[in-house]
C-alpha cells in the first residue's frame, strides 16, 4: 500500500510539473506585443528612405501594424501621388494607416486641426484614422481633445491615437483608441518612469535601444507589465524617418 501511494504521488507530481511547464510555455507564447505603432515620417520616394517604406510594405504579420504617415507636418496642401501609392501598398499588406496631425499641446486652433483631418480624407481617403501629436497631458485641456475626438468619430469609424508621450489623466482614455503614454529613452523607461502596470490603450515609443538583445529585454519588460502596443528604435533622438532595425524582434 505504501508503495502504491508512493508511485501515485510521484506520478501525480510529475503530471503537475508537466502541466505547470506547459502552462508557462503557453503563456510565454501568447503574451506579447500585439500592436506595433510605426511612425515613418520620411518621404516614400526619397532615395535615402525608399527602402524603409518598401520593407515595411512587404512585411506581413498577424500582429496589428499601424503606420503613421506625415507628408508635411500634416497632410500638406496638395495630394502627393507617392503617399497615395505607399498607403495603398501598406493597406494591401494588411496594415492600418494614420495621418499625422499636430495639436501643439492644445495651443493650435481647433479649426486648423480639423482642416488637416479633412484634407487627409480629401487627399488620402484610404487612411484609417489620425495620429494627434504634441498632445497636452493637462486636465484643463481635456475638452479641447474631447471635441476633436467627437468630430472625428462623427465622420465615421476612424481611429484616434493621441501622443502626449507621458502619462495623462484618466479622462483622456475616453477620447482615444490608443494613448502614447511613453515616448522617451530606454534608460528613462527603466530608471525614471516607474512603470508598474500599463493600461489597455497604452503604447510605448522607445528610442536609444542599442541592439536586438536590448529590444527583446524591452518587450519582455513591457509585456510583464501588461503592455500590448510598442515600437523601438536605435536612434537617439529619433528622426522617425527610418524603419526600426528591430522589426523582426517586434514581430516575433
Amino acid at each position: 500500500m505504501k508503495r502504491f501511494w508512493a508511485v501515485w504521488f510521484i506520478t501525480f507530481t510529475t503530471l503537475l510539473g508537466c502541466g505547470g511547464s506547459g502552462s508557462t510555455s503557453f503563456q510565454e507564447q501568447t503574451l506579447g506585443i500585439s500592436t506595433i505603432l510605426v511612425p515613418l515620417y520620411s518621404y516614400p520616394a526619397d532615395v535615402n528612405y525608399r527602402e524603409h517604406h518598401q520593407r515595411l510594405a512587404q512585411l506581413r504579420s498577424q500582429k496589428d501594424i499601424i503606420v503613421i504617415i506625415n507628408p508635411d507636418s500634416g497632410p500638406g496642401v496638395i495630394k502627393d501621388k507617392e503617399f497615395e501609392n505607399i498607403i495603398s501598398m501598406y493597406k494591401a499588406s494588411g496594415k492600418r494607416v494614420l495621418g499625422y496631425v499636430s495639436t501643439d499641446y492644445a495651443r493650435r486652433d481647433q479649426q486648423g486641426v480639423i482642416a488637416d483631418i479633412e484634407r487627409y480624407l480629401d487627399f488620402y481617403p484610404q487612411v484609417d484614422g489620425f495620429f494627434l501629436d504634441e498632445v497636452s497631458n493637462e486636465l484643463r485641456d481635456f475638452e479641447y481633445y474631447r471635441q476633436i475626438y467627437n468630430y472625428v468619430k462623427g465622420l465615421g469609424n476612424f481611429m484616434v491615437v493621441i501622443n502626449p508621450g507621458a502619462r495623462v489623466p484618466q479622462e483622456y482614455y475616453g477620447v482615444a483608441d490608443k494613448v502614447v503614454a511613453f515616448e522617451d529613452r530606454l534608460s528613462f523607461l527603466y530608471d525614471g518612469y516607474g512603470l508598474m502596470g500599463a493600461k489597455e490603450k497604452d503604447c510605448f515609443l522607445v528610442y536609444g535601444v542599442r541592439d536586438a538583445g536590448q529590444a527583446r529585454e524591452l518587450l519582455s519588460y513591457l509585456t510583464s507589465r501588461g503592455a500590448s502596443c510598442a515600437y523601438a528604435v536605435d536612434e537617439d533622438p529619433p528622426s522617425w524617418f527610418e524603419l526600426s532595425p528591430y522589426m523582426n524582434v517586434l514581430l516575433e
